[in-house]
């Protein structure tokens, strides 16, 4: 293999990610513009791990189901006990430490 094709290869290698930082790139990138070399590198890891590309797609559904969740929440009307339901809840937890 001539020095230009090793130099390349160990380039690209140095380039990407292990598992660890790929995961941790891929939910730092949700919060904000990754750099060009982390972008790339990502990418490249991404390319050829399929258990990150399945942990990421994992990671955008989750943070989806949170933020309709957070949304469906606000729609909601607070909820809040009777009087008389509070005093019962306390009753009973006052009665199970005895």
């Amino acid at each position: 293999m001539t020095h230009f094709w090793k130099s390349l290869i160990s380039g690209a290698g140095e380039l990407s990610p292990n598992c660890r930082e790929a995961a941790r790139l891929q939910s730092e990138a949700l919060d904000h513009r990754l750099r060009w070399r982390q972008r790339m590198g990502l990418r490249i890891h991404l390319l050829l791990c399929h258990w990150c590309q399945r942990y990421g797609k994992q990671l955008r559904f989750l943070r989806s189901a949170a933020h309709r969740h957070d949304e469906h929440e606000q729609t909601l009307p607070p909820q809040s006990l009777r009087p008389e339901a509070r005093e019962r809840i306390k009753q009973r937890i006052n009665s199970e430490k005895s």
